[in-house]
């Protein structure tokens, strides 16, 4: 076999194994974590609705921390060390923390009535998980899915539509998180 057709064959073969790599799912730590944080928060706008700007206020930075070290220690322990990787997860999701941030500023500044500022936040969250699914994990289309379906719930329904949502996301990111095999789960 002469030298071109050997690196056809060489290309051929990591093409295929690469291919047929195993997709690398999100650690079930970080789907219960956030299955936890949502649902307490989504249920505090029906039960404790004075409480939601200090709890996401705390929740959501303390929770996209130790989302980047689960993520971290996951990668490092399946023997990924390429730190694009990471970075991509971190912009993206810092972006999504950074936009909900911002949008605080609307009825801060009279822009956005207070009332109206939950629903935007969850517009924002639908579509950042959404965008994750196209770029990172697909299962995470599905729970931007549920967000978007649980945007107009709670436009149109007035009892109990957060707490209802937050049980149907928690469920989600349960499923997600279960769905990958225990090797893919992460052990701290």
């Amino acid at each position: 076999m002469d030298p071109l057709q050997q690196l056809e064959q060489d290309l051929r073969y990591v093409r295929t194994a690469v291919e047929g790599a195993e997709v690398d799912r999100t650690p079930r730590r970080l789907c219960f974590l956030w299955a936890a944080i949502g649902l307490i928060g989504f249920a505090l706008v029906d039960l404790r609705d004075a409480w939601v700007p200090v709890y996401w206020a705390v929740a959501a930075p303390v929770g996209f921390a130790l989302s980047a070290s689960i993520g971290w220690r996951h990668s490092r322990r399946r023997g990924q060390a390429a730190a694009a990787i990471g970075a991509r997860h971190l912009l993206h999701w810092g972006a999504l923390l950074a936009a909900v941030f911002l949008a605080w500023l609307m009825p801060l500044q009279g822009v956005l009535a207070w009332d109206d500022i939950g629903p935007a936040i969850l517009l924002l969250l639908a579509l950042g998980y959404f965008q994750a699914g196209v770029h990172f994990d697909p299962a995470f289309r599905w729970i931007g899915v549920v967000l978007a379906l649980g945007y107009m719930f709670v436009l149109f329904v007035t009892a109990y539509a957060w707490l209802t949502l937050g049980i149907l996301l928690a469920l989600s990111l349960v499923a997600v998180g279960l769905r990958s095999s225990p090797e893919h789960a992460t052990t701290v």
